[in-house]
């Protein structure tokens, strides 16, 4: 019999992971690799994370932190080590040249691109709430005393 619910550490926070999870109808209490980093005041000044900048979702555009817009160029799928396949999707902007914030935002000679999994980004919003619900917060406090009574601290 499956589990209802599963509590994991940042190692097991992958699409590949939220996926199986999902279709199991398991619901996922696993953080991700960068879980705890982005809730610190350095992670959210962070010009260059694209994670902090806004998400166009009506023009499926990416806005940086000098207003410039990463738009929309091309798909494809991209296989991990076990043979999982993610879709990503690659924007990029066209002004970085010029802007007085390309320093902090890219170390690359051209123009600035990124590529995201909106899946990957939808499961990482679910965990967040998950994470920081009553339950959530529940789990992880017990799941800490376990490790802790395990370990003999």
């Amino acid at each position: 019999m499956a589990p209802k619910a599963v509590i994991a550490d940042a190692g097991y926070g992958s699409e590949e992971n939220y996926t199986y999870l999902e279709q199991q109808q398991i619901t996922a209490y696993v953080k991700y690799n960068t879980c705890h980093k982005e809730r610190t005041k350095r992670w959210k000044a962070d010009i260059s994370r694209y994670k902090n900048w806004e998400y166009d979702e009506e023009r499926d555009e990416y806005i940086c932190a000098a207003d410039q817009r990463l738009t929309f160029r091309y798909e494809r799928y991209e296989k991990t080590e076990t043979g999982y396949r993610v879709k990503k999707r690659y924007y990029r902007c066209d002004t970085c040249g010029t802007c007085p914030l390309r320093a902090r935002c890219t170390k690359g000679l051209g123009n600035r691109q990124i590529g995201v999994s909106r899946e990957l980004q939808r499961y990482k919003q679910i965990t967040r709430e998950r994470l920081s619900s009553e339950e959530g917060r529940e789990l992880s406090v017990r799941r800490m005393w376990r490790l802790r009574a395990c370990l003999g601290n």
